[in-house]
């Protein structure tokens, strides 16, 4: 794939972004991520810390959503945007949806798998990970 400018934006337009390709795109079947994104959330992901260059954050909020994470979104439309390690700036998931992506990404991973509802599942073979497994890839420890 090509490394070229994506924009990215919220649904009003007042948080605005570019990142480059991402590093890979997964699936989050997390609880938090469920009350944040309404569902599974599908997230682009990024592992250096300029690989996302916010432009315009004339709305963006971010909530410490654990001891670990914060996440950031627009205060005037309510769009979930990012996705965030307090202690490392290297690691960003992007809500895939904010993004004007290419054509022709495939699912790289769906993580968190050990939370996922029964209600769906996601077509493809791509690895599951559960959530040890994955905050693992990440050298992250957390208590549960």
């Amino acid at each position: 794939m090509s490394d070229h400018n994506i924009q990215g934006q919220c649904l009003c337009g007042e948080v605005k972004f570019v990142t480059r390709d991402p590093h890979h795109i997964d699936a989050c079947h997390c609880k938090m991520c469920q009350r944040w994104a309404g569902a599974v959330f599908i997230g682009a992901d990024y592992r250096k810390s300029d690989d996302v260059k916010i432009t315009d954050d004339t709305s963006l909020v971010w909530y410490a959503s654990s001891d670990w994470a914060k996440r950031g979104f627009c205060r005037t439309c309510g769009s979930s945007l990012f996705y965030r390690l307090k202690d490392k700036d290297d690691f960003w998931a992007v809500c895939a949806g904010s993004l004007d992506l290419p054509d022709g990404l495939k699912l790289g991973q769906e993580i968190f798998i050990d939370e996922k509802p029964d209600l769906y599942d996601l077509a493809g073979d791509q690895p599951k990970l559960t959530g040890s497994e994955f905050l693992a890839t990440l050298n992250l420890e957390v208590d549960s």
